[in-house]
């Protein structure tokens, strides 16, 4: 089974839990592009609550454009600020500087397409965490298996059951659309295995 996942930055925890329930994995950036997603945003755990990271984008194509045509405006300075809200929320937690100094070359960048910069950063955190998946460049080379999509935005319902965990600044906020960053630098290596173990949500079956 392939699955198909939309591009996100630093992906929600349901991201993973789905994508860990299959070996092999695409990012479909032919999707419209949508205010109800990840793609440029992601949420953090912080000492005064949840913190709503945006990566400031525009749309070449007006209300036609896709994921993949989506340009990162760097006139702001926003790596700035999101590496100091990353910093300010997990410096203190068990594994943040063991990825700390790999992380921050990413906010020392320039991206020009939103779904590149989302990709490198996903690779990135999958090799890190040693997650047992395959992001496939190239999609049409699998065209005779079976294709399951998914789609995640803060309002979607959960996905997966995501079970409690030891968080630096523990949330009453539902743990599925927390960044994987808050399970990455509080469980290191161990993430993998927290992963494995999520259970679909009630009511909602995957597959």
């Amino acid at each position: 089974m392939l699955l198909s996942l939309p591009t996100a930055y630093l992906p929600p925890l349901d991201y993973f839990a789905v994508m860990m329930q299959s070996d092999r994995f695409f990012i479909d950036g032919n999707r419209p592009c949508s205010k109800q997603t990840f793609a440029n945003r992601a949420q953090i755990v912080t000492s005064q609550g949840i913190l709503n990271l945006s990566v400031p984008c525009t749309k070449p194509n007006g209300h036609r454009s896709l994921d993949k045509d989506l340009l990162v405006c760097n006139l702001e300075k926003w790596q700035r600020d999101h590496w100091r809200g990353i910093v300010t929320a997990y410096n203190k937690s068990p594994y943040f500087l063991y990825y700390r100094d790999e992380l921050e070359t990413f906010y020392m960048q320039k991206p020009q397409k939103l779904v590149d910069f989302n990709t490198a950063l996903l690779d990135f955190i999958v090799r890190k965490l040693h997650l047992p998946v395959t992001r496939v460049e190239d999609a049409s080379e699998f065209a005779e298996a079976e294709t399951v999509a998914f789609d995640f935005g803060p309002k979607h319902p959960e996905k997966y059951h995501i079970n409690p965990y030891m968080q630096t600044f523990p949330c009453e906020v539902p743990l599925h659309n927390i960044s994987i960053l808050d399970l990455m630098f509080n469980l290191g290596p161990e993430a993998v295995v927290f992963l494995q173990q999520g259970r679909p949500a009630s009511g909602n079956p995957l597959f």
